[in-house]
């Protein structure tokens, strides 16, 4: 009777390192397709602690991947986009700034205020889809019904626009596009500030 409690695979299955009881003894053995080795009683410290920090390991890259999935929160302090970061004033409120890469949403809210009491104070809720190939970003005026403030749609040339009029042509904008990220950084971090 077998009853493994812990298992690594490697090198892409051919290899199986299992870590358990075997008829209620300690079992620590190797596979290779089937029972290969038995480190039990061999007395392969080594092995067994590079087992456990292989172990550590992969818990750490679970929480690493679970946390770069979570929504980023950010307490946020005055920002002025044409000077920089400037000192608040005293009693300036703070805000709370919460940014979902996954749905595309960027809240802003008083820091430390509940929903329930959120009414009446400065809030803004911001939703970015792409849209026919473009992007488009809606500004809610009340975070918690979704009421829709306005919407703007990103075209080529520069333009923002309310509403999409003719299809724009995706296509070119695609191989516009495509035409300029061997010059760009592909890193998903900016080093730049964004711009107003």
């Amino acid at each position: 009777m077998s009853n493994t409690n812990e298992s690594i695979t490697l090198a892409d299955g051919n290899y199986t390192v299992e870590l358990g009881m075997h008829n209620g003894k300690f079992s620590f053995s190797a596979l290779r397709n089937e029972p290969w080795r038995d480190m039990s009683s061999d007395g392969d410290g080594l092995m067994l602690a590079m087992f456990h920090r292989l172990l550590e390991q992969r818990e750490h890259i679970t929480q690493l991947e679970l946390a770069a999935k979570a929504p980023i929160q950010r307490a946020m302090r005055r920002w002025d986009v044409e000077e920089g970061t400037t000192e608040p004033v005293e009693a300036e409120p703070r805000y709370m700034l919460t940014m979902d890469a996954d749905r595309g949403l960027a809240e802003i809210r008083p820091a430390g205020v509940a929903d329930d009491q959120v009414e009446g104070l400065p809030r803004m809720l911001l939703a970015v889809e792409i849209d026919r190939g473009v992007p488009r970003l809606h500004i809610y005026r009340d975070i918690i019904s979704g009421d829709l403030e306005s919407q703007r749609l990103a075209m080529p040339g520069d333009q923002l626009v309310h509403e999409l009029h003719v299809a724009p042509d995706i296509q070119a904008i695609g191989e516009a596009i495509r035409s300029r990220t061997a010059s760009v950084d592909e890193s998903p971090f900016s080093s730049q500030a964004p711009r107003g």
